[in-house]
């Protein structure tokens, strides 16, 4: 036992020196961490101003061309349409809008303006017409029709008896219709009775009512006119009603109203549309006048042969080569 006692603090020293020499831990390095990044949002989208879209200009001066305003007015609403421009009336006297492309005036000379084409129809007399396109009326204005119309009447017509009927304003056409049938005919003597001057013409005072334009269609008959021309105030009064019972031929000195034109052997009547594409698809034509167009509805009697020689006469019309 005494023998433990000295073996005990022995072991114990063992102890504590093995300990006191077991390693030290080796030390770990953290590791390193990638530095955190912030991604940038994109911007924001700031509003851009829309531009604006080409543009189609109508500007005008009531009752300048009361024979084809309408028309003109037709046309480019059918051009802004087709071409996708945005379409605008202009009082005269105002600058055109921002980006115009084509403007059309009638009666009056649009405003210059950068990139625009400038058409005009029916310009005032002594306005500047430097850079603008010009469509004219004179070759199918309303002396014009009348004209075509006399020389259509005693074509047709035996014996020459050809008529025109109209208000007393409308005295130019009579002039007119007079001189269209006597281009053809000369003295135009019919070799029956009754032996009068043709082509006649009856003139009723403005406004007048159904009865007046019935008794001077009356007369017409009497005097044994078979053709008769009616001008736009005539058929807008309904004049032609006492006409077709007398079963005579017609002519329109404008276009007829879709339901009244099945009596009728032809129609003239200007076309501006014409006019004004062959001014929008040849920028290099300064000017040109407006066609006349002839209707025709009852090709029996105006046939091909003699379309063909009103043809001719409408194209010297055309070229300003007569003037009525």
């Amino acid at each position: 036992m005494r023998g433990f006692r000295k073996i005990v603090p022995f072991v114990a020293m063992f102890l504590l020196i093995a300990c006191s020499a077991a390693p030290s831990p080796t030390p770990v390095s953290p590791t390193a961490t990638a530095p955190f990044t912030v991604t940038p949002l994109p911007p924001t989208p700031t509003a851009t101003a829309t531009p604006a879209p080409p543009t189609a200009v109508l500007m005008g001066v009531a009752g300048s061309y009361p024979d084809g305003s309408a028309a003109a007015r037709a046309w480019i609403q059918a051009l802004a349409q087709k071409q996708g421009y945005a379409l605008v009336a202009v009082p005269p006297g105002k600058p055109l809008p921002p980006h115009t492309v084509v403007a059309v005036g009638v009666g009056v000379v649009p405003p210059a303006a950068d990139g625009a084409r400038r058409l005009v129809v029916a310009p005032p007399e002594q306005a500047d017409l430097d850079g603008v396109q010009v469509l004219d009326p004179a070759p199918a204005s309303g002396p014009g029709r009348a004209f075509l119309a006399g020389y259509i009447g005693v074509l047709v017509t035996k014996d020459w008896r050809a008529g025109l009927l109209a208000q007393e304003d409308e005295k130019g056409l009579a002039a007119a219709f007079e001189d269209g049938g006597r281009y053809f005919c000369g003295l135009c003597r019919p070799l029956h009775p009754p032996f009068l001057a043709y082509p006649q013409y009856a003139l009723v005072p403005s406004g007048a009512q159904g009865e007046v334009w019935q008794a001077a269609a009356t007369r017409l008959v009497q005097n044994g006119v078979q053709t008769v021309a009616l001008s736009p105030a005539a058929l807008a009064a309904g004049a032609d009603d006492a006409l077709v019972a007398e079963k005579l031929h017609l002519i329109a000195l404008t276009a007829p109203p879709p339901d009244r034109d099945a009596h009728l052997l032809a129609a003239l009547e200007p076309d501006v549309a014409a006019g004004l594409d062959a001014l929008w698809q040849d920028p290099a034509l300064q000017r040109t006048g407006v066609p006349l167009r002839v209707e025709v509805f009852d090709a029996t009697l105006l046939t091909p042969g003699r379309q063909a020689r009103v043809k001719e006469v409408q194209t010297l019309l055309q070229k300003g080569l007569i003037q009525p």
